[in-house]
């Protein structure tokens, strides 16, 4: 171990002397620097050594801090400068609020600003909770952390949304400042001891074909306003459902050279284009019968970059979805028995696609840009012409018949849903009922990491083609899948 003693150097011009710790290690020495400085009468003369009796006090309590820290770890084949480093940081409490601003900061200049406001909200709530602008990651134990999901747990999404968020800020800090392999942990993860609640299930949003019809039936009021809420509400509802449900920000974000010539827009889809490797790259092709209403919205300003004139007057996305709601709110007042916002046409435009025009799930989510079938989509030449096609039934459905909506059972069970690398993942793996290796953690995209991570662990020594049991746990949907795997 290392060998540690305060002392001093050279003397300054002003006749003082800046008190060190001399560290000793492997024969090899350097000098940790103290806010201490003495006079000529405080050193002993002709040696290094250090005799003011306040100064000897307080550096005998640092050295006996250094000490403490060194014996947490085996620091035998550590460096000198690695030893030297451990002390100058390993005392030290490390701010989860200014970890937290940098980690938020790095999602923003990643262009993920909307997941950023997530995080952003998470850190607020739990600095609120802890009526504190500034929190340190040895503050947040787990019963703090227990008693602030406690706080939440009248939310219906918050209460699993913002533990997650501090969670993984939690898993980057720990990657970042601790050093398990020289076991030099500078934040204790209290996450183990904690089950994060489940969100509410969301209720099925889709809107009755018969309220939808009578939404686009209402004329919207009479207004002094240039633009009328109203009838932005409206006519912003009717662009989703007649372009494959798109949202409200990839419309306020398309530019001017997303809509080609033949009337085809194209969109990398805002929510989850900096996680796919495709970009969330869609097109869909406007029907002549909503070209009226689109030409109504676009910019004809020629120094803006912006394909629709939203940005003239409403500065963010989130301020342009909020209108359009207000507007669809208003019509709603109008339709006895309907209460709805932007989202719900999105989830009617898949209801009748599925229920009503004999669409597969498959073909919804292709419709809806979700993320399906990822490597395809790398490695294809995609032809979107399928989801035009299914998107003129639901229009045609919608606008061009009275057809009652054939409405199917749902199911009822309860699905193993497919990974989030934010899920807290368990997976155990059996022999003859027993466990025989274990992997707990968060950042898996589906079954094979977890089951790949999981067989690296198994013993060896075990014969050809032994039978696995492998048992995965989603912690945070409390959901259970089983697999089987050979050696």
């Amino acid at each position: 171990m290392a060998t540690l003693k305060a002392e001093v150097q050279s003397k300054r011009k002003d006749g003082t002397y800046i008190v060190y710790i001399r560290v000793t290690h492997n024969r090899r020495i350097a000098f940790l620097k103290t806010p201490w400085i003495v006079y000529e009468r405080g050193v002993i003369r002709g040696k290094k050594e250090i005799s003011d009796p306040y100064v000897c006090q307080q550096t005998s309590k640092l050295i006996e801090g250094y000490y403490q820290l060194l014996n947490r770890v085996d620091t035998q084949n550590w460096t000198l400068p690695e030893v030297v480093e451990y002390l100058r940081t390993g005392s030290e409490d490390l701010s989860f609020t200014d970890y937290a601003n940098s980690f938020i900061d790095k999602m923003v200049n990643e262009g993920r600003e909307r997941t950023a406001k997530n995080y952003k909200c998470a850190v607020r709530h739990i600095h609120r909770y802890a009526n504190s602008d500034s929190l340190m990651f040895s503050r947040m134990n787990s019963s703090f952390l227990i008693r602030w999901i406690e706080t939440l747990m009248t939310t219906s999404r918050c209460k699993e949304s913002y533990p997650i968020c501090v969670r993984e800020i939690f898993k980057s800090a720990i990657f970042d400042y601790n050093d398990e392999e020289n076991d030099v942990i500078r934040i204790k993860n209290p996450w183990s001891k904690i089950v994060i609640p489940k969100s509410d299930t969301t209720d099925k949003r889709a809107i009755p074909i018969r309220l939808l019809r009578k939404f686009f039936r209402v004329v919207p009021d009479d207004s002094k306003f240039k633009h009328p809420l109203q009838e932005l509400g409206q006519d912003v509802a009717k662009i989703s459902v007649c372009m494959c449900g798109i949202n409200t920000i990839d419309l306020f974000e398309a530019k001017k050279e997303q809509l080609t010539k033949d009337g085809v827009f194209w969109y990398n889809r805002a929510k989850t284009k900096t996680t796919r490797t495709d970009k969330a790259y869609f097109e869909i092709k406007i029907p002549a019968f909503l070209m009226p209403t689109i030409e109504k919205y676009l910019s004809h300003n020629p120094k803006s970059p912006w394909l629709f004139n939203f940005h003239e007057r409403l500065s963010t996305g989130d301020s342009f979805n909020a209108n359009v709601n207000i507007g669809i709110d208003q019509i709603c007042e109008k339709v006895n028995g309907m209460n709805a916002n932007f989202g719900a046409f999105r989830h009617t435009w898949a209801t009748i696609a599925q229920n009503d025009c004999g669409a597969s799930l498959g073909d919804v989510d292709f419709g809806l840009n979700h993320s399906t079938n990822k490597m395809a989509r790398v490695y294809t030449k995609i032809d979107f012409s399928p989801a035009w096609r299914l998107n003129e039934k639901v229009m045609e459905f919608i606008f061009f018949s009275d057809k009652v909506s054939e409405v199917k059972a749902n199911e009822k069970e309860k699905k193993f849903e497919k990974l989030s690398k934010y899920n807290l993942i368990k997976g155990e793996a059996f022999l003859a009922g027993k466990v025989i290796a274990k992997v707990e953690n968060t950042g898996f995209s589906n079954i094979d990491q977890v089951i790949t991570t999981l067989m690296e662990k198994i013993p060896s020594g075990l014969p050809s083609r032994t039978k696995i049991q492998i048992k995965i746990t989603n912690k945070d949907k409390d959901l259970c899948q089983f697999y089987e795997r050979c050696i």
